[in-house]
């Protein structure tokens, strides 16, 4: 889509002179056009920054990424990010919300929801997740665990936001198969929620560092089913 610009005013003349490695302005976004003369909603431009912003940052790299990469990206003007976005790491929290913490709630709503047994619901997890890992949106793992060490307060809103509601969903599912006497008793459910966890992350990770230069290639469909197999043996009844 393409921006037409922002509308003239005492933010537009500020932006022009910017540094662009710091904050603009607190300044409400503008209208913008679509062509035809069509609104382009602020919330919509907002999400095409993020979803740009994701695209460039697995694609280069967080840092090797500057908000005028994305501006060209998203098609809006160079100075729109930071009305948006306070900083750049406020738009990597951004890019993690948008990718991960979405389904997230999408998956705490399942196990709340699901009617079926609890191997039909974490087949139905895995499966999803599966699908996931083959999108960009997959690639914030790997982008989170290399850049934690430079950016600390990115680092730690991951593990808040993201471990830890990941860690619970497999815990509630554990919970759940227990109560319908689908697993067995578990002396200790976060550890085997941990367990659940963690192949699927690291799987993430690799995907989308060491996977195209690994020979011979793995197959996913083999990879999630050998997962699932080893698992529900270790916790049926």
């Amino acid at each position: 889509m393409v921006c037409w610009g922002l509308a003239p005013g005492p933010a537009g003349f500020y932006m022009a002179g910017m540094d662009t490695d710091r904050l603009v302005t607190n300044a409400p976004p503008v209208a913008m056009l679509r062509p035809g003369g069509r609104a382009r909603r602020p919330e919509d431009r907002e999400r095409e920054i993020v979803r740009a912003a994701l695209d460039l940052f697995v694609a280069r790299g967080f840092a090797a990424t500057k908000l005028e990469d994305v501006a060209r990206a998203a098609k809006v003007s160079k100075g729109l990010p930071y009305l948006y976005f306070r900083s750049k790491e406020e738009l990597f929290k951004a890019v993690i919300r948008e990718a991960i913490l979405e389904p997230l709630h999408s998956g705490a709503d399942l196990v709340a929801t699901f009617q079926g047994t609890t191997e039909e619901l974490l087949r139905k997890i895995v499966g999803r997740f599966q699908s996931f890992t083959e999108t960009p949106a997959g690639g914030v793992f790997k982008l989170a665990i290399a850049e934690a060490g430079n950016f600390p307060d990115v680092a730690r809103y991951f593990v808040d936001e993201i471990e830890r509601r990941g860690l619970q969903l497999f815990i509630d599912v554990l919970k759940r198969g227990i109560a319908r006497g689908e697993i067995r008793p578990l002396a200790d459910v976060t550890s085997a929620a941990i367990m659940l966890r963690s192949p699927l992350g690291m799987y993430a990770i690799w995907r989308w560092s060491l996977a195209p230069h690994t020979e011979p290639k793995l197959r996913p469909d083999a990879f999630f089913d050998t997962y699932i197999d080893i698992h529900l043996r270790g916790l049926r009844p």
